[in-house]
């Protein structure tokens, strides 16, 4: 049987084992930890860069739109404003 002081070593050298073991899985965790976070960083700059084409390409849209109108109105005036504006030109 093992003395109570060659147990002790024992034990002490165990913890210190276990100590740097959860050391360098802590280390595994925090590097793991940042790369996730830079991903996540590069995800939602894409995400905002897709925001601002969508947002761009719905103002398009609309500004196309109301030009179509606004050539539309200019295209069709009626004959009576036509009528109606043609002698005060002349005078």
């Amino acid at each position: 049987m093992a003395s109570p002081s060659e147990r002790l070593a024992a034990l002490e050298q165990r913890i210190e084992d276990h100590e740097s073991r959860c050391e360098e899985r802590l280390a595994e965790i925090k590097a793991s930890v940042a790369s996730t976070l830079k991903a996540v960083e590069g995800l939602k700059s894409r995400a905002w860069g897709v925001a601002a084409a969508l947002l761009a390409w719905a103002l398009a849209q609309l500004w196309s739109a109301n030009a179509v109108r606004l050539e539309q109105l200019e295209a069709a005036r009626p004959a009576a404003i036509d009528v109606a504006t043609t002698p005060a030109r002349r005078g």
